[in-house]
């Protein structure tokens, strides 16, 4: 995946270049992309979508995907976040198909875990 150095950063150099910074990220059928003020999830194959003004609901409240003053920066995102994974997904690990539950997230990975997903629980 792409990246950036951080050398001009690390010598204290003004204007390093880190204004524009812009998160990608996937975990399993999910993919997201965050920019300073907004933050949009994209479930795959049909949602729940989610959409967050981050400058005024740094909580992530109130989720604005349906909101019709936000339609132009939810298809901007949205393109946004097709072009970055259409460039640099490799197909095998695309993780739109992964069997990812979350479980992941609530529970100890199990050792040797394969079959089911590598996030499928321990039993109890």
């Amino acid at each position: 995946m792409p990246g950036s150095s951080f050398d001009e950063l690390l010598r204290g150099e003004a204007g390093a270049g880190r204004e524009d910074i812009v998160i990608y990220d996937e975990y399993g059928p999910v993919r997201m992309i965050r920019t300073r003020d907004w933050k949009y999830v994209h479930r795959y194959p049909y949602g729940p979508h989610e959409l967050y003004d981050l400058q005024n609901d740094p909580n992530e409240d109130a989720n604005r995907i349906d909101d019709a003053e936000c339609q132009e920066v939810l298809e901007a995102l949205r393109y946004r976040l097709g072009e970055w994974f259409g460039k640099y997904v490799i197909p095998e690990k695309d993780g739109r198909t992964a069997p990812v539950t979350g479980f992941g997230q609530l529970s100890t990975i199990a050792p040797g875990v394969t079959e089911g997903g590598a996030f499928k629980p321990f039993a109890k």
